[in-house]
């Protein structure tokens, strides 16, 4: 009777182990981020541009997680235009030019 629970022991134990060093999937795709970095780049006064959609009828941005259009306010700058690959803001006076792409492209070596 011991011979016969000592077995289903081992199988679980040995189940236990398996799942304990998983090893990962060598087929599974590579996370881009991981080596071309993010999309959106975050200013040097926290704008972040993460988007731009162009239609025939408009434009629309996504700055900060926020969808802007031409003449929107967000926080305390209002969107003068919206480019292919940037956007223009104007804050109190000041213009600040939100890149899409940041401004050196990584690429694997």
């Amino acid at each position: 009777m011991a011979k016969r629970s000592v077995i289903p022991l081992l199988i679980c134990c040995i189940a236990a182990l398996g799942s304990a060093f998983a090893v990962t999937d060598p087929t599974r795709p590579t996370d881009p981020a991981a080596y071309f970095g993010t999309a959106s780049t975050v200013d040097s006064n926290g704008w972040a541009l993460q988007s731009i959609l162009f239609a025939s009828d408009r434009r629309i941005a996504v700055i900060n997680g926020t969808r802007v259009k031409e003449g929107d306010r967000i926080d305390s700058a209002r969107v003068v235009r919206i480019l292919d690959s940037q956007v223009l803001l104007d804050t109190g006076g000041r213009r600040l030019t939100l890149h899409l792409l940041p401004k050196t492209v990584k690429v694997r070596p």
